[in-house]
C-alpha cells in the first residue's frame, strides 16, 4: 500500500473527526445553557489561560524528547533515521499531531508514513515507536489516577480495570515471545492477512527493543512529565472560572481518567464524546460538592472541559497542521551535498 493512499484516508479520518468534535461541543453548550457557559469563560483571566497553554506546550517539549529517544533507538538498525535534523525530527513529530482526532489515535501513524517519505524507513521498523509512545502515555495516565486519587475511578471502576487489563495484555504480547510467537501464528493463519506476518515479526522485534527496562523508564518519566503538566493546565482552567475552585487531586484523577475512557473507546476519533462527557460529569460534582448551585455547575463544568479539551486536544491539532506545512516546504532539511556524503 503507497503512503499517498494511506496518508489521504488518515487525513479524512480526522476530518470526520473535527465534525464529530463540533457536534459533540455544540451539544455540551447546549445542556449547559449557553449564557451560563459565556459567563463562566468571561470570567477566566487571560493570564491564566496563557499560564495553560505554556504548560501544555511544556509537555510537548517532553514528548519530543521522548521521541528522540525512539528515534535514536531505532536509528541503531535503521541508520537513516539518524540522518534527519533534529529540526526536520521536530516537524515529523508535530505532523503527527495534526491527525490526532482519528479513532485510537491512529492517525499519528501518520509519522511513520512521513519518515518513509523522508528517509526511506520501513513503516514496519518505525510504527513501533508510535506504539511505544501510546502505551507509555497510558501508562503514565494510570500512574497519575493512582497517585492523585485511586477513589475518584470508583464511579466509574470499569475505565481503570480495562485500560488495566488492555495495556496489560499489550505489554505481555509485545515482551513474550512465547505470546508474541503465538498472535503471529494466529495472524499467519489468517489468509488474505498471512501476507502481513514478516512485517508483524518485525515490527514486534524492534517494538520490544523499545520497551527494554532502561528505555522504557526514561520514556515512562518523560510521558509522566507531559501529562502532569497537562493535569496542571486543566487545573488551573477549572479553578480560574469564578466558581468554587476544586482541589487539585480531583482534578488530575478526573482529567486523567477521562482520557483513558476516551483512548479504551477506540471507535471514537480522539475519545471525542467520551472524554468530554466523562470530564464534565465530574466537573460538575466537584463544583457541587464546592457549593455552586446547579446550574452554575453545569455551566463550569461544560466550560472547563471546553476549554481544556482546546488546550490539550485542538490546540495539539493546530501546532500539528503548522508543523506539517513546514515540514511540505522542507524546513531544516540538510543540502542535498550534505545527504549525498
Amino acid at each position: 500500500m503507497s503512503a499517498a493512499p494511506e496518508g489521504q484516508r488518515l487525513v479524512r479520518g480526522a476530518v470526520i473527526g473535527t465534525v464529530v468534535g463540533l457536534l459533540v461541543y455544540a451539544g455540551l453548550v447546549l445542556w449547559a445553557d449557553l449564557d451560563g457557559v459565556r459567563a463562566a469563560i468571561a470570567a477566566l483571566s487571560p493570564r491564566t489561560l496563557l499560564e495553560a497553554a505554556g504548560l501544555v506546550l511544556a509537555g510537548y517539549v517532553l514528548r519530543f524528547a521522548r521521541w528522540e529517544l525512539y528515534r535514536v533507538r531505532v536509528g541503531r538498525e535503521v541508520p537513516a533515521l539518524l540522518g534527519l535534523t533534529r529540526l526536520r525530527s521536530g516537524l515529523v513529530f508535530l505532523a503527527g499531531l495534526a491527525l490526532t482526532v482519528s479513532p485510537g489515535k491512529l492517525g499519528e501513524a501518520f509519522k511513520s508514513i512521513l519518515l518513509k517519505e523522508e528517509v526511506g524507513a520501513p513503516v514496519s521498523r518505525t510504527a513501533p515507536m508510535v506504539l511505544a509512545e501510546r502505551l507509555t502515555d497510558l501508562l503514565a495516565l494510570l500512574l497519575l489516577i493512582g497517585l492523585a486519587n485511586a477513589s475518584a475511578a470508583s464511579a466509574h471502576g470499569w475505565v481503570l480495570p480495562v485500560a488495566l487489563g488492555l495495556s496489560g495484555g499489550a505489554l505481555a504480547v509485545l515482551l513474550s515471545p512465547r505470546l508474541g510467537g503465538m498472535a503471529l501464528a494466529v495472524l499467519g493463519a489468517m489468509g488474505p492477512l498471512a501476507r502481513l506476518r514478516p512485517r508483524a515479526e518485525q515490527a514486534l522485534v524492534s517494538t520490544r527493543a523499545l520497551l527494554a527496562p532502561s528505555l522504557l523508564l526514561g520514556a515512562l518519566v518523560l510521558g509522566t512529565g507531559a501529562w502532569t503538566l497537562e493535569c496542571i493546565a486543566a487545573w488551573r482552567l477549572a479553578s480560574g472560572l469564578g466558581l468554587p475552585a476544586p482541589e487539585f487531586a480531583p482534578v488530575v484523577a478526573a482529567f486523567a481518567l477521562s482520557l483513558v475512557a476516551g483512548a479504551v473507546a477506540l471507535f471514537t476519533p480522539g475519545g471525542l464524546g467520551v472524554t468530554e462527557g466523562l470530564l464534565t460529569e465530574q466537573l460538575r460534582r466537584r463544583y457541587l460538592e464546592g457549593g455552586a448551585a446547579a446550574e452554575v455547575a453545569r455551566a463550569g463544568a461544560a466550560s472547563a472541559t471546553l476549554l481544556t479539551r482546546l488546550l490539550t486536544l485542538w490546540f495539539a491539532v493546530g501546532l500539528g497542521l503548522v508543523g506539517l506545512a513546514l515540514h511540505r516546504r522542507g524546513v531544516g532539511r540538510r543540502p542535498a551535498a550534505d545527504e549525498a556524503a
